[in-house]
């Protein structure tokens, strides 16, 4: 038989308690959103391939994604930092310094150091309190070069030897100390430094700047010239001129200059000056100040002008292409950036941007083709490899392709641990446990340290019973990491999932005691308390992480979740108002936890009094929560008949969150319930258009348009639904039923999945027992038959259905 979602019947106007969130379960503002996640991970990709105007927008994104998220605000101010862009990292950072020190004090102390600000960067120091080793060697770092600036230059010697001992590969602690002895004056010391360093490190840009800059104060100009020539050579690619590019083309045309040789030291000097005196370059520049300002608007406007006197500028254009891609105008976007891109020639960069810009308009085949042209024509470029690995694993049919290019590019490249992740997660989804720990051990084996991979690798080794490999992991994370409390954490979580509850116990209670504010700890440890029968303990835990990050609200959910399974609602309401009381900073999100509850209890007076002073968009979280109150207003007017104020309640939900697919549902279950079934039609194919053919809303329509008798057009639409999700167990009992007398053989294929798929659905069952006798196989239909009427005894059509094919046999 059919079934629409879930039974044969059009359901009527789905209740309040399928349209809202579960208790303490809404409101989500965990740290990253999926659209926040996938800016920052461009970001990254961007920044690794010394793309930063575009790391730059992915991260400006986010922000705007998240504005209230301060580590984007520290994540876009250490990419300045890295860029020399140090006022404008100390303007963005400095607001943000007096609620929230712990993430911002330490970039916002580097970037008052590098504008030589020393008194400013100490001050902001003591406010940080660094934790990994990383940051204590940055603290160590900026406190030397202060010491420096503040003329203390034998102390910040002193201090720059001692990093340099601690951390012996550390280039800023070397270029420091070089620094620190040319400004004692001691060039030849500082050459000296230098030498020892370079003869045992790999020849660094920095480094060899500076021993350079040695040699040409020591006049050895010859020595000089090769050293800033390898320098030159050595400086990664990069979209934006790089400060210390300026430094070695200027001192390298100085050099070269007083040894007489004009015309080499013309080459570099025009270089400079392309960088500073071009019209064209000024323009440059001043749409990446448009881009660093969040002027994305008036950057676009530069660019459009620009191509104006130079259409034919395929530069300007991928330029324009990538910057509309990554502010939302996709279509625009995607035409500009594939319009003039050359798979064989045009840089990565902007393969990449076509990439993600043909994917968000649903050209995933035509990016996928690009990508197939140009891996073919540069088949060692591991960024192009990997792009088109990732893409054609998420493709079916192309997976074969995808494990190729991964495979590839792991080869050039073993130690990139995410390729190996995207491959391991690939044979995970196909339930190839081998080859998903094999690339996870070689992933640990060249970095341990690389904690995302380990976690997985841990979490899969127990999963598929490797016990004895998960515990020598977690011994060597305890032996050779025993220092670093994210090593720590995860032995903890290892031995808690192993059984270990004791020593997992002991090892978390003692983290949180060394690191109070490390909350991965807490969550890990109220997790094992709940699992332990302690949830008093569970909630204590949760309260103490929650205040650690109080804009989220994540952690209190959870903490509310495991109170109320020993209490009342009434009780849990009254512990949240405790809550507000004793911990200030947790009372909105406390106040936006009660007003769920009030939702859920269909007491909408009571929420509304709560949620309408948080109702604007300056508060995304009560916003957000206001957009669920009125869903349920629309759900409660339309079950009293008041159909126009549930539309216009469903219509303000969808305002506020014109993302939620469950919102755009609500018009045309309301237009169904007053049994209009025509306009409901026609709003569930604007809200496929909207949301870019989402799968429910697809559903929607087919349930409907099959119940209305339209099944060609039910056909069709179930057709994309089970090409897009395969083990969709609606859609392939109903798409069966549809074709149970047109294509019969193509239905038992199609209900034999589902009932698989569902094996103790009797409706699942029926349709699959029918088509099987519909097609003449009547031995086979009937206990397939049989067991759907145990099932359902009472069901008269499955009854029918049997009493039609014993009557066959």
């Amino acid at each position: 038989m059919s079934i629409t979602t879930p039974k044969k019947k059009l359901p009527r106007l789905i209740l309040l308690g399928t349209l809202i969130l579960p208790l303490l379960s809404a409101c989500n503002s965990g740290p990253d959103t999926s659209e926040a996640l996938s800016h920052l991970s461009r970001a990254d990709t961007y920044a690794e391939q010394g793309q930063f105007r575009s790391a730059i927008l992915e991260i400006k994104n986010a922000i705007q994604t998240e504005p209230d998220n301060v580590s984007h605000i520290a994540r876009l101010g250490e990419l300045y930092l890295e860029l020399g862009a140090n006022k404008q990292a100390v303007e963005l950072l400095e607001p943000w310094l007096k609620d929230y020190p712990q993430a911002v004090a330490l970039p916002l102390a580097r970037a008052y150091v590098e504008e030589r600000k020393h008194l400013s960067a100490i001050e902001t120091l003591a406010l940080a309190n660094p934790e990994s080793s990383d940051e204590k060697l940055e603290a160590s770092l900026i406190e030397a070069k202060a010491m420096r600036l503040s003329g203390d230059v034998d102390g910040a010697i002193t201090a720059y030897r001692d990093i340099s001992a601690n951390y012996s590969t550390s280039v800023d602690a070397i270029t420091g100390l070089i620094e620190t002895h040319i400004q004692q004056g001691n060039a030849r010391t500082a050459l000296g430094a230098a030498n020892d360093w370079l003869a045992s490190h790999e020849t660094t840009p920095a480094v060899l700047y500076l021993k350079g800059l040695a040699q040409y104060q020591l006049d050895e100009l010859e020595p000089a010239t090769a050293t800033l020539t390898d320098a030159v050579t050595q400086m990664p690619a990069s979209d934006i001129f790089m400060p210390l590019r300026g430094k070695l083309l200027s001192l390298l045309s100085r050099v070269l200059t007083e040894q007489g040789k004009i015309t080499e030291a013309q080459v570099y000097s025009r270089i400079l000056a392309e960088q500073t005196d071009s019209g064209s370059r000024e323009q440059s520049k001043a749409v990446i100040a448009a881009i660093q300002a969040g002027n994305f608007d008036e950057a676009k406007t530069m660019l459009r002008d620009m191509r104006k006197l130079d259409p034919d500028n395929e530069q300007l254009a991928l330029m324009l292409g990538t910057l509309s891609a990554g502010t939302g105008e996709l279509e625009e976007g995607a035409e500009l950036l594939s319009g003039n891109l050359d798979p064989e020639t045009t840089p990565t960069r902007f393969i990449r941007a076509s990439t993600m810009a043909q994917i968000d308009v649903g050209e995933r085949e035509e990016a996928l083709a690009t990508l197939e042209r140009a891996v073919k024509a540069r088949p060692n470029d591991n960024d192009l490899l990997a792009m088109h690995g990732v893409l054609a694993l998420s493709m079916p049919g192309q997976e074969a392709a995808g494990v190729t290019s991964l495979s590839k590019a792991i080869s050039n490249e073993p130690d990139r641990t995410r390729l190996r992740i995207a491959l391991a997660r690939h044979y995970i989804n196909n339930q190839q446990t081998e080859q998903a720990l094999g690339q996870l051990r070689m992933a640990f084996t060249a970095q341990p340290a690389d904690w995302a991979s380990t976690a997985i690798y841990l979490s899969l080794l127990i999963d598929s019973g490797e016990t004895r490999e998960a515990e020598d992991v977690r011994d060597s994370l305890v032996n050779g990491y025993g220092n670093e409390p994210q090593a720590l954490l995860l032995a903890a979580i290892a031995d808690g999932r192993m059984g270990n509850s004791d020593f997992a116990l002991i090892r978390l209670e003692q983290l949180t005691v060394d690191n109070p504010d490390m909350q991965q700890a807490r969550l890990a440890l109220a997790s094992l308390y709940a699992s332990t029968n302690s949830p008093d303990k569970a909630v204590e835990q949760l309260l103490a992480a929650a205040v650690i990050t109080p804009e989220v609200i994540g952690p209190l959910q959870q903490a509310g979740q495991i109170y109320a399974t020993t209490h009342s609602v009434e009780e849990v309401q009254q512990w949240l108002g405790t809550v507000a009381e004793t911990h200030p900073p947790l009372a909105p999100n406390a106040s936006l936890l009660s007003a769920l509850i009030h939702i859920q209890q269909s007491d909408v007076k009571h929420a509304r009094t709560i949620l309408e002073p948080m109702a604007n968009e300056d508060n995304p979280i009560g916003y957000r929560a206001y957009g669920q109150l009125l869903a349920a207003e629309s759900v409660i007017s339309a079950q009293a008949e008041d159909y126009s104020t549930a539309l216009a309640k469903a219509a303000e939900a969808i305002a506020i969150q014109p993302e939620n697919v469950g919102f755009a549902l609500l018009p045309a279950r309301i237009l169904i319930t007053q049994g209009k079934n025509a306009e409901a039609l026609e709003a569930l194919q604007a809200a496929a258009e909207t949301h870019n053919n989402h799968v429910a809303i697809l559903m929607a329509q087919a349930d409907l348009q099959m119940n209305q008798q339209q099944d060609q057009a039910a056909t069709e639409l179930y057709e994309q639904v089970v090409l897009t999700q395969p083990n969709n167990v609606v859609a392939l009992n109903n798409l069966a039923w549809l074709l149970r007398e047109k294509n019969n053989s193509r239905a038992v294929e199609l209900a034999s999945r589902a009932s698989e798929l569902a094996p103790e659905a009797p409706d699942i069952l029926d349709t699959h027992g029918w088509v099987l006798h519909l097609g003449g196989n009547h031995a086979e239909a009937k206990p397939i038959i049989e067991k759907a009427l145990a099932l359902a005894p009472d069901n008269a059509e499955i009854q029918g259905h049997l009493k039609a094919i014993n009557e066959a046999l």
